[in-house]
């Protein structure tokens, strides 16, 4: 799966630039803290981590589920 980069914008709610410059990364930083947060349900619940780029885009941007903490 080749990565989305609209669907992840629209995931973290980012509609700037897509410039490659220190400002798009801290304005892109700020919104992916503030729109994904850590979670530890997968562990809780037995179900397997699964760390590839794909599972990874799913989890956050097509779930809307949270980043990996442990």
């Amino acid at each position: 799966m080749a990565f989305r980069r609209q669907d992840y914008y629209s995931r973290i709610g980012y509609t700037g630039e897509s410039r490659p410059t220190l400002e798009t990364l801290n304005a892109l930083h700020r919104h992916h803290t503030a729109a994904i947060p850590f979670e530890n349900l997968d562990v809780l619940l037995g179900r397997e981590i699964l760390l590839d780029d794909d599972a990874i885009f799913i989890k956050l941007v097509e779930a809307g589920r949270g980043g990996y903490c442990f």
